[in-house]
């Protein structure tokens, strides 16, 4: 790696270090991150548009480097990379306060954006006939995914229809302007995670800040209801977003993607036992998180839910 950022970016740290397939290094004060990219040459472009716009702007976010041929790219060991520079100097988990400065700041008027990710609907019902069909294929060989994945696939029906029914009921407010997300919040998202282009998607913002509550309660429940509070009156929400943001709460994020890790030999289905021991707790959540809703808002109730 060192010729690489030698040839490529006339830099020579003293020390590279690494993790998995990431670089890492400091110059000058400065923490320089090489990362490897999974994302369409398109994206990248995009992504290197809102940096610059980002930055131009002084906001925080990490710096992509161009290399001496002034490609994002740069080819290293059959893998694509990205030079960051990092804006960050304390690398804590982040609050519904950094997701909301973050979404308050950065509005997307792009009509055409390959970024774009709020096409929730159609990208949730291709998921259940994926796992559907995945279950009928192998799935003698997880039987605690067998006996619950049904559940799962009922709650992200729900999802769906409540999403459906909000693009039919209620029209989107320039609140509901797309703004910069994240391919996924969770519990263990940091402010490094938050600030890195690399990460980026275009969506309504109700994605994030759902994404986090779900995780937070599963992972770590500590000042949830505050946060939830504290994000519910200092943010100016519309009706739909209010809305939208329960119809993401209701779809089984937490579940598909521990699913997914199970598939690819990361996590074992053991692991799944923290959410499914959960799930009634989890609905009494769902049905609390309604009524404070509600009491700002008039929306849909979850009938099975309410009354459970």
């Amino acid at each position: 790696m060192k010729n690489v950022l030698l040839y490529y970016y006339n830099l020579t740290p003293e020390d590279i270090h690494q993790k998995d397939d990431v670089y890492f290094f400091k110059i000058n004060n400065y923490r320089y991150f090489m990362y490897p990219v999974m994302r369409s040459n398109d994206e990248m472009k995009e992504i290197f548009e809102i940096d610059r716009e980002l930055i131009i702007k002084k906001f925080p976010v990490h710096q992509i480097i161009l290399n001496k041929q002034n490609n994002i790219l740069t080819q290293h060991n059959n893998l694509s990379y990205v030079l960051l520079k990092s804006c960050i100097k304390k690398n804590d988990l982040i609050c519904s306060e950094d997701i909301a400065y973050l979404e308050n700041n950065t509005p997307v008027i792009k009509n055409n954006s390959s970024l774009y990710r709020s096409n929730w609907i159609d990208l949730w019902e291709k998921k259940n006939d994926y796992i559907e069909y995945q279950i009928s294929q192998f799935g003698m060989n997880y039987p605690i995914i067998v006996e619950h994945f049904a559940y799962y696939i009922g709650l992200a029906e729900n999802a769906i229809v409540y999403a459906k029914n909000t693009n039919i009921d209620v029209k989107p407010t320039i609140l509901d302007n797309p703004v910069i997300c994240h391919k996924r919040i969770t519990n263990k998202t940091n402010l490094f995670d938050l600030f890195n282009p690399l990460e980026f998607v275009i969506d309504h913002k109700a994605r994030d800040i759902a994404e986090y509550i779900k995780f937070k309660f599963f992972y770590n429940k500590e000042n949830l209801w505050e946060e939830i509070h504290n994000y519910f009156t200092s943010n100016n929400i519309s009706l739909y977003g209010v809305r939208m943001f329960y119809a993401r709460l209701l779809y089984p994020t937490y579940f598909f993607d521990k699913y997914d890790e199970i598939l690819y030999g990361i996590s074992s289905e053991k692991d799944l036992m923290n959410i499914i021991q959960k799930q009634d707790e989890y609905e009494e959540f769902l049905a609390d998180m309604y009524n404070f809703l509600n009491l700002r808002y008039k929306i849909p109730e979850i009938e099975w839910i309410i009354k459970k």
